[in-house]
């Protein structure tokens, strides 16, 4: 008898198994104009413990421009090794200066919580998606996941209250990996925790370079989840599928409900 082609299959997070909605945002005015953002909330937090604080607008302003200088040296980290959010937070509030230097770890994990709840809270789960994991399960595929996430603790909360974690058998999370997509040391690693080679798994994700070249980098093949037909980038790798929703998978692996 042949061997099924497929051992495992292996999930990015974020749009794909959960849809994350930045719409879900609260609406705020910062100098005269509407954003959405989850600033307000670590600012309310830490007024609440009677941190000094400069005005919102301020605050904001340190806010977005550490997030974006910390974001902009990862990314260009040839290596995709992963800042967390535990030293992305400490560095904005070393940016508040009111704050005495005994209280800002205090003062970075009540910003960096508070951020991250109001995060993982802006999301929309089908339980649909937990009938195609049982599918899989069913049919003898063992499940991963990997997820480019500076905070492993809020990740796996999530996955905690969707259902998802009880379907997983193996989880990398960047924040505790030390390494993000498209890193090939994430796709061997995962291949390695569910007992198969690259070869046998499938990956499954939205976003073409972690989730397309980056299994292919290993030889792992690969469903692009692309649901409004986008254009692969130019002179890029073909994915081996594509998929418009995520469940579309199932038929893939002869699986489709009866």
């Amino acid at each position: 008898m042949t061997e099924p082609r497929f051992r495992a299959v292996v999930f990015d997070l974020f749009d794909t198994l959960v849809d994350f909605r930045a719409d879900l945002f609260p609406v705020v005015e910062i100098n005269g104009k509407p954003e959405r953002t989850t600033s307000i909330f670590a600012y309310e937090a830490l007024k609440r413990k009677d941190f000094s604080l400069p005005a919102y607008e301020e605050f904001h302003r340190l806010w977005v421009e550490t997030s974006k200088e910390v974001w902009g040296k990862r990314d260009k980290d040839p290596e995709y090794r992963e800042v967390t959010s535990r030293e992305r937070f400490g560095k904005f509030v070393m940016c508040l200066k009111d704050i005495p230097p005994g209280c800002r770890d205090e003062a970075a994990v009540i910003a960096m919580e508070t951020h991250m709840e109001r995060l993982i809270a802006s999301t929309e789960f089908s339980p649909k998606r937990l009938e195609m994991l049982g599918r899989l399960r069913d049919g003898g595929l063992r499940i991963g996941l990997v997820s480019n996430f500076d905070n492993a603790d809020a990740a796996h909360r999530l996955l905690g209250r969707t259902g998802i974690t009880h379907y997983l058998d193996a989880t990398l999370i960047s924040g505790e990996a030390g390494y993000r997509k498209p890193a090939p040391v994430l796709y061997r690693r995962i291949a390695e925790m569910l007992d198969s080679k690259p070869t046998n798994v499938l990956f499954v994700g939205d976003n073409f370079e972690a989730d397309v070249e980056g299994p292919h980098s290993v030889g792992m093949s690969c469903a692009w989840l692309n649901p409004k037909g986008a254009q692969p980038p130019e002179d890029a790798v073909s994915p081996d599928y594509e998929i418009g929703l995520v469940e579309e998978v199932l038929g893939i692996l002869g699986l489709e409900a009866a």
